[in-house]
């Protein structure tokens, strides 16, 4: 329990908050996922609890810039307020990544299931007609390819996790500009 405390004690000294909050930021997501993960990996992979977690990135994304806010002052160029916390969603996006991709590396079943997902939604998507016949012919190559992939899986490749993780850095950077906006309004 002490190294907890200590921990925690740790973060409350550091002297920058983008990477106090970052950094806790990502202990939590990290403890929220790991959480859905051992009560059920389809939670872990649900779409709607894996958005929920932007409840946490926001949390501390806001905490970040009001104490850097109350520091340094609201009136400063809007550049300066947005750097807090989109420095605070790089670091909990950094941290959920690795633990996306080390918790693949571990339990490679995961694969898997995320693939059996897809594949029953792009099946049920198909069967209720899609209108498109392009579209039809995409959804019916991606069936093919999972269900070839399916049958000989392999471990989670680095570079889609990569791309993932750098798009969602555009999401985060939108994220903190409407924060930086909110406090510099107020």
């Amino acid at each position: 329990m002490f190294h907890i405390s200590a921990c925690f004690v740790k973060f409350n000294s550091m002297k920058n908050p983008a990477l106090k909050y970052g950094f806790l930021g990502a202990v939590v997501v990290i403890f929220y996922f790991s959480l859905l993960y051992s009560a059920k990996q389809e939670y872990f992979l649900s779409p709607l609890l894996q958005w929920a977690s932007m409840a946490i990135y926001l949390f501390f994304m806001h905490r970040a810039a009001v104490e850097d806010c109350a520091a340094k002052g609201a009136h400063r160029d809007f550049r300066e307020i947005l750097r807090t916390p989109f420095i605070v969603f790089l670091l909990i996006n950094l941290g959920y990544w690795l633990f996306y991709y080390g918790l693949h590396l571990a339990d490679p079943g995961l694969i898997q299931t995320e693939m059996a997902i897809e594949l029953a939604g792009l099946k049920a998507q198909v069967a209720a007609g899609l209108g498109d016949p392009e579209q039809a012919n995409r959804f019916r190559e991606r069936i093919q390819e999972l269900e070839n992939t399916m049958q000989n899986p392999g471990i989670q490749p680095l570079g889609p996790v990569i791309t993932r993780m750098f798009i969602g850095a555009l999401g985060g950077f939108a994220l903190a500009a409407g924060i930086a906006a909110l406090l510099r309004k107020n």
